[in-house]
């Protein structure tokens, strides 16, 4: 059985392999309780996206040094992760006579094009599988609601007809693991605090596999629970799952953002879902 993985990052400075060494251990790990199941990953890059806007207004502020820039690149750290949050706010079409040039739909132009290529290479009806950290689950988030609420652009729209699979129209959505998540802050520009995203996909939910879980660490301040967010919320989302994660600096909030991908627990986790997933399906 072929399980579609997309995994996609979240604020900073990334590379565009930033994936590998998570999808590397979820296949060794679940070589070993369930090796029927083969993963299909692609990570889901869009840094470079932001980064070219970034770079400019760095270029533009070059000339005006903080006193401390002999030491540490302050601006260019505040830029890299603040500015990504910043340039990613979608902006109402009626404001810009080309909203394809915006970079929310650019970055989601992205996720649809990773979505094609796991339809492509997993197959058209294979369980999608997506894994967000940091603002990542935030663009994820957006993106299935877009798309399950009919709200994406032309332009995404056509990706979408050209490849007409269930798995990129998100008719096969089996799991969603948010890592790092700041969806609550998201969650500040409705007074009910939004609506969330549907998980599983209706075909799944009919037979009771799949789910939403969602990882926090007790020390990152980035990150937040979201079943306490509303009824909705509490009912959609099936865990909210405090972690502790690895590295030195782990108990210092940046510190401890950026390790979820190298977590054990949520390793399991995610694997323990998928095998159980497999298990039900096959014995129905």
């Amino acid at each position: 059985m072929k399980i579609a993985v997309g995994i996609i990052h979240g604020i900073g400075r990334q590379e565009s392999d930033f994936h590998e060494e998570l999808a590397l251990a979820l296949a060794e790990r679940l070589s070993l309780i369930c090796p029927e199941i083969e993963l299909v990953t692609e990570g889901i890059y869009w840094g470079d996206i932001t980064e070219r806007i970034e770079e400019k207004l760095l270029c533009k502020l070059a000339p005006y040094k903080l006193r401390w820039d002999d030491w540490i690149d302050a601006r260019g750290f505040m830029i890299s992760f603040a500015g990504d949050a910043i340039a990613y706010q979608p902006i109402p079409c009626a404001d810009n006579p080309h909203p394809q040039e915006f970079i929310y739909t650019e970055i989601h132009e992205r996720v649809a094009r990773k979505l094609q290529s796991l339809a492509s290479r997993a197959g058209a009806t294979a369980p999608l599988c997506l894994i967000g950290h940091s603002l990542g689950t935030v663009v994820i988030s957006n993106y299935l609601y877009d798309l399950q609420n009919r709200k994406l652009p032309p332009r995404i729209q056509s990706i979408i007809a050209h490849g007409n699979s269930p798995l990129e129209k998100g008719e096969t959505l089996s799991h969603l693991f948010t890592m790092g998540s700041p969806i609550a802050l998201w969650t500040l520009r409705y007074d009910d605090f939004g609506k969330p995203v549907t998980v599983p996909a209706l075909k799944f939910r009919h037979q009771r596999v799949g789910e939403w879980v969602n990882f926090y660490d007790k020390d990152d301040v980035i990150a937040y629970p979201l079943k306490p967010l509303s009824e909705s919320y509490n009912k959609v989302v099936s865990e909210d799952v405090e972690v502790s994660n690895p590295g030195l600096m782990s108990w210092t909030p940046l510190g401890s953002h950026g390790g979820y991908f190298r977590s054990v627990a949520i390793q399991k986790r995610i694997c323990h879902s998928l095998a159980q997933m497999y298990r039900i399906l096959n014995s129905q």
